[in-house]
């Protein structure tokens, strides 16, 4: 008797060999696995005193060894929720074909739940790890059982957003602001509200931390965040079925010549549409990520080293006017980043296609920094627009023209990481060079004074001129603008450098 089936087709791989190279498909850029284990130790060893600063600010938790425990939940789940989208966006039509070809929709799916488990818990053991070089902490099963659970909440997210979101630009932006807004409303930065408490991390984060929330019911906070451990990977499962099962195909209809053209007008306006969520983001989130921390930002004085008639001291400043001023930099340079990011990806092929058509490189990178540059003009209107309810700097053209270099030096580090590194490795590193630059090294809100490797980063030069117009009547930072202006100037040749190598036709 052979091994074909009645159907005449040959029985699907075994599981673990299917699971083991959905594995390997991940594993083919090496970054994506590295990263999975040096994005926590870096946020974790990083950012954890400059977390429990801002969480002691805001009215959070005060304890820095509770803080610590929760910075490794967060990283795991962040990692693990883009790991997850990313190992399933990509195979949508792959999986219906292996689905259809003898391996079964179950066991495909299967597959892919256990390879995404994998990686959750690669994610969540360098948080792990991360978090032991730190504290003793992290060998607490209340932290290690919590740092898992979250991973494994955030790999459902993951995978829903995965099977219903075909952009890989609209799903990991989508997520990753869902990761962020959840974070920095919960209950380890003050936010404890009726609504607040419905966020996925909200009963995780009290359990991590060891707090009580005393509205966890009669499963309490430890069996909250199993239910939504539970229901997200059981949603996951549900939305990875439904998207694995073979589609039929439909006869495609004939149609006049003028259909023809509306339908190639259609798919011309594609690209277009195809990122109407970051568009929304880029206007959407500004408004409400600014407005939301300076809401919450009490204004006690802090410490602020600022040069004042050439001389250079210490004022003292409302931290809520502080927030205000540094919310804009840290949150266009973020999305400035992304957008560079996206376009640089996004238009790959086809500025290659373009060449051979007859455009010059300059020409279509002319093209490509344009859009760059609009998306990056709205992100910093919006944002200085919302700081301008609530905060106004000394000098408002010192502010803007500051704001501008940080988002523009920010774009065009997204426009070399992009080809660098593919579409999961460079969104790993947006998402922590701009936190730990602006967020944490230049941030005035934790130190006085930047240390001393700060001034190696992108957003030195830039961050010192808008605080010197935020909060002084003269410009005395003159050495900072052409820090920053160098750094700009720099990026951009190499970005075009670049490009011309990548818009070259392959031989």
């Amino acid at each position: 008797m052979t091994a074909v089936s009645v159907a005449g087709r040959r029985p699907g791989p075994a599981l673990w060999l299917l699971s083991w190279r959905f594995l390997a498909e991940y594993a083919r850029r090496p970054l994506n696995l590295a990263l999975l284990a040096l994005v926590p130790l870096v946020f974790v060893t990083l950012s954890a005193g400059a977390i429990a600063d801002f969480a002691t600010a805001l009215g959070g938790i005060t304890e820095l060894g509770t803080v610590e425990a929760a910075t490794a939940g967060w990283a795991a789940s962040l990692l693990a929720g883009v790991a997850g989208f990313f190992h399933i966006t990509g195979s949508h039509e792959v999986d219906r074909r292996l689905a259809a070809a003898g391996a079964g929709p179950l066991r495909v799916v299967t597959a892919r739940l256990v390879s995404a488990m994998a990686l959750a818990g690669i994610a969540a053991t360098g948080a792990l790890l991360a978090l032991g070089l730190r504290t003793d902490v992290a060998g607490s099963p209340r932290v290690i059982g919590a740092t898992v659970l979250m991973a494994l909440i955030y790999l459902g997210i993951g995978t829903v957003v995965g099977a219903s979101v075909r952009s890989e630009v609209n799903g990991s932006l989508l997520l990753v602001f869902i990761w962020l807004f959840d974070v920095f409303l919960g209950p380890a930065f003050g936010g404890g509200g009726a609504l607040l408490r419905t966020f996925p991390l909200h009963f995780p984060t009290l359990v991590v931390t060891d707090v009580a929330s005393g509205h966890g019911g009669p499963v309490g906070d430890l069996g909250l965040t199993a239910a939504w451990a539970t229901g997200a990977l059981a949603i996951g499962t549900i939305a990875l079925v439904r998207m694995t099962r073979p589609s039929r195909a439909k006869a495609t209809p004939r149609h006049g010549w003028w259909r023809r053209t509306a339908v190639g007008l259609r798919y011309g306006l594609r690209d277009y549409r195809r990122n109407l969520v970051l568009w929304v983001l880029l206007i959407g989130l500004p408004i409400a990520f600014i407005s939301v921390s300076i809401a919450v930002t009490p204004t006690t004085p802090t410490p602020v080293e600022l040069i004042e008639d050439g001389q250079r001291g210490l004022q003292l400043l409302s931290m809520r006017r502080l927030h205000g001023a540094i919310m804009v930099p840290i949150t266009v340079g973020f999305l400035a980043g992304l957008a560079g990011l996206f376009v640089a990806l996004g238009a790959a092929e086809g500025d290659r296609r373009l060449v051979l058509a007859g455009y010059r490189p300059l020409e279509i990178l002319a093209a490509r920094l344009g859009v760059i540059t609009i998306a990056t003009a709205i992100t910093t209107a919006m944002s200085l627009a919302v700081t301008s309810m609530s905060f106004a700097p000394a000098s408002w053209p010192l502010f803007i023209g500051a704001t501008i270099l940080v988002a523009l030096t920010y774009a065009m580090i997204g426009v070399l990481l992009g080809p660098r590194f593919g579409l999961l490795g460079a969104l790993y590193l947006m998402l922590g060079l701009p936190f730990i630059d602006i967020g944490i090294a230049q941030n005035a809100m934790f130190d006085a004074a930047p240390p001393s490797w700060a001034t190696f980063m992108p957003a030195h030069g830039s961050v010192r001129v808008m605080l010197d117009g935020a909060f002084t009547t003269q410009f005395d930072e003159t050495g900072a603008l052409l820090v920053a202006i160098a750094w700009l100037v720099g990026l951009t040749a190499v970005a075009v450098v670049q490009f011309h190598r990548l818009a070259a036709p392959s031989t």
